[in-house]
Formats: structure tokens, C-alpha cells, sequence
């Protein structure tokens, strides 16, 4: 055991997908009337006609609101949604242009509105529709969906969203990352979800340094955000720089007496720094003081404090049972080792109270879990060192060890 992973809980990003509509009318000329009975192919010859056209009239209001009704039907009929982008891509740069006529604007947005919300529902429902994972393919067309959602809207974080999700869920953790930082360099309010996101997505790919950054200035612009602070010190934490973690999850902990996460990685990170100092003494076979016992011991209390704490706000489960079990356990270990170098004799004390305390619970689990060996081995190693032979000559027979 050393100290618990920042990934506490499964990390799901969560959006918020708003489908608005535009409510322009549109103006557009007789010819796209009957645009849908068109095919691709005739709806592409129609659009060279309509560029030739423009070319020498640019300022002609309906032939240009007819290229944008064109670029947003050829691309919601062609297939697959990969091969859309350059229609996209010019009915983005068409609403990109100034025009002096406002009913021009007013179309164009509206067919980039109705796109951009075509793209967005396509690609939403493939994902409603395979919520516990998809293939490859699958997985490739709700990226392109939401690609040709981004292309024709840039500014939409919604769609971001979606995308870094869709890489994240397929384990792209660059292109999430990519997604979310083109995100930021894009939408002007530099929202802090995606910065938090990012930050923990620089956290999941290894690029720690990274990650303690963009956390970093998420705390000092909301200093009051909990969840915040506690991928801070995560990142603190895998980054060995355990007594900021430490700084971090204490403060945590006072403000929000009843989350038991704070509780459980304060708790690991404790033991971190119980063990590593244990390890310097053991491997060096330094005396260890009367000061130095004092100060292992309160490292130990403190951390057996908090696991009742958590074990009093939730039930124990065969998850936290074992992990304290194990924690006990271990400790007792390093004590046992910790004593052949020692002045003073309360480790042995101490290691015993850990041991029974350990036994309890690997008796509780080996009988939740008879099938589990695993529990099975360490009640027996716990009646070894606890010199209760008949008990763990009885474990031995039973199970063949």
C-alpha cells in the first residue's frame, strides 16, 4: 500500500447540451424549393453554377443565401459525415464575411445553427445509443459528427465537450487534450470546466507538470472550489510532493468535515510518509530514538483516526475493509522492523494492537469471501505473527496452504 490513486472515483465528463434552433425565416429564391429532390451530384453541379454566378455579381443577396441553403443540405445527404467537411468549412467562411445586407447574415446563421445542430443530434444520439462503449467505427463517425459541428460552429463548448469525451471514452487522451485546448484558444469566456478537465486529462496522459499549472491557476481564480483543490493535490501527490498534498487535504478536510475522499487520501498520503521514513530507518539501520518513536506513533494514530471517522460515516464495506486492513497489517510490519533498531520497547505494543486489529477485519472478509485466498493468506499470516498456531494451522488444512 502507498498512497491512493487521484483516480478516487471513475472521471466522466459531464455537459450540458443545449439544441437551440434558429427562428429566421427563410428568404431564399424559388430554386430551393425543390432542392429536395435533388441528389448530391445535382445539388454540386448547382453549386459551380451558383459560384460562376457569384463571381460576377457578389453582392447578389439571394444567390448568396442560396449557396448556404446548398452547403448545408449537400452536407447533411453526403455520406459518410467525414466527407462533409469542406462544405462546412465554406459555409463557416461565408458567415465569417461582412455582408451589408443583415437578412444575409440573419440566413447564413440560421443555416449554421441548423448544421451545427443536425451534427451535434447525430453524433449525441450514436452515444445514447451505446452508452457502456463503442467500436471503432461506431466511435469514428460520432467524431466526425462532432468535428463538423465544431467546423461550422467554432464557438459552440457544448460540442468541445462532446469531442473530448468521445476521445476520452476511446482512450485519445491527446486528441481530448488537443480538443480541449483548441477549446480554450476558441471561445473567448476561457470557461474553467474545460480547464479543470484539462488539467485532469494532463494528469491521466502523465504530463504532470502540466496539470499542477493549470490547476494551480484554477485555485487562485476559484479559491473556494473543493473539488478544485483536491485534483491539486492528486496532482501534488504523483508529482511526490507530498506535504503540499498534505497542506491541501487537511484544509480540505476542516472545511468539509463529512467528505470521507478527503479523509481516504489524507490517509494514504500519511502512510506514504510513515512508510518512507520507516524504509530510511530500516535500510539504514538507524537508532531509532525516543523522538523518533513518538513521531511514528502519531503518524499511526492519526491515520487509524481517520479510518474510523470514515468507518462511522459510511459502512464498511469489503472495499474499505480491506483497505484498512491491509493498512494495519503492513504497519505492524514496519514496526516489527522499526523495534530491532530501536531504544525503546512501545513499538511491540503498538504492533500487536495493529495485529488484532488487522485480524478482525481479515476475519470478517475471509468470511464474506471464503472463495478469496487472497483474505485467506493474510488471516494466516496475521495468526502467525500473532503466535495463534492452532488458528492458523486450522486455516492451513482447510484451504491446502
Amino acid at each position: 500500500m502507498h498512497y491512493l490513486n487521484p483516480r478516487m472515483t471513475s472521471f466522466l465528463l459531464v455537459f450540458g447540451i443545449f439544441f437551440t434552433l434558429s427562428c429566421a425565416t427563410s428568404n431564399s429564391s424559388n430554386n430551393l424549393e425543390s432542392s429536395d429532390q435533388l441528389t448530391v451530384d445535382e445539388l454540386q453541379d448547382r453549386l459551380t453554377q451558383l459560384d460562376d454566378q457569384l463571381q460576377n455579381d457578389v453582392q447578389n443577396s439571394a444567390l448568396t443565401i442560396e449557396k448556404a441553403s446548398l452547403l448545408a443540405e449537400i452536407s447533411e445527404k453526403t455520406d459518410p459525415p467525414s466527407q462533409r467537411l469542406p462544405y462546412y468549412r465554406n459555409l463557416r467562411d461565408m458567415a465569417d464575411a461582412n455582408y451589408s445586407d443583415q437578412n444575409v447574415k440573419q440566413e447564413i446563421d440560421h443555416y449554421i445553427q441548423t448544421s451545427w445542430t443536425f451534427e451535434q443530434t447525430e453524433g449525441v444520439k450514436l452515444l445514447q445509443q451505446n452508452p457502456t462503449g463503442m467500436d471503432q467505427q461506431i466511435t469514428d463517425e460520432v467524431i466526425s459528427h462532432f468535428k463538423n459541428a465544431i467546423t461550422v460552429n467554432p464557438d459552440s463548448l457544448a460540442t468541445y465537450n462532446l469531442l473530448a469525451n468521445t476521445y476520452y471514452r476511446s482512450n485519445r487522451y491527446d486528441q481530448a487534450i488537443q480538443t480541449l485546448e483548441t477549446a480554450l484558444e476558441n471561445i473567448e469566456a476561457d470557461p474553467s470546466e474545460i480547464r479543470e478537465k484539462l488539467a485532469y486529462l494532463y494528469l491521466e496522459s502523465g504530463n504532470i507538470d502540466s496539470s499542477i499549472q493549470v490547476y494551480e491557476n484554477l485555485v487562485d481564480d476559484y479559491p473556494q472550489r473543493a473539488q478544485i483543490r483536491h485534483g491539486l493535490a492528486n496532482a501534488y501527490m504523483l508529482n511526490n510532493e507530498h506535504e503540499s498534498a498534505i497542506f491541501i487535504l487537511r484544509d480540505l478536510i476542516e472545511a468539509y468535515p463529512n467528505r470521507i475522499e478527503y479523509k481516504e487520501s489524507l490517509a494514504g498520503e500519511l502512510y506514504f510518509k510513515f512508510r518512507s521514513s520507516a524504509l530510511e530507518y530500516i535500510n539504514s539501520d538507524r537508532t531509532v530514538s525516543e523522538t523518533d518513536r513518538d513521531d511514528f506513533l502519531q503518524k499511526l494514530d492519526e491515520i487509524t483516526n481517520l479510518y474510523n471517522e470514515i468507518d462511522s460515516t459510511v459502512p464498511l464495506s469489503d472495499e474499505n475493509a480491506y483497505r484498512k486492513a491491509a493498512y494495519l497489517k503492513n504497519s505492524a510490519g514496519y514496526l516489527a522492523d522499526l523495534y530491532t533498531n530501536s531504544t525503546v520497547n512501545d513499538f511491540e505494543e503498538y504492533r500487536i494492537t495493529l495485529l488484532n486489529r488487522s485480524m478482525t477485519l481479515w476475519e470478517k472478509l475471509s468470511e464474506n469471501n471464503p472463495d478469496n485466498i487472497s483474505y485467506i493468506r493474510n488471516l494466516y499470516d496475521v495468526y502467525i505473527e500473532l503466535g495463534m498456531t492452532e488458528e492458523a494451522e486450522s486455516i492451513k488444512r482447510s484451504y491446502n496452504l
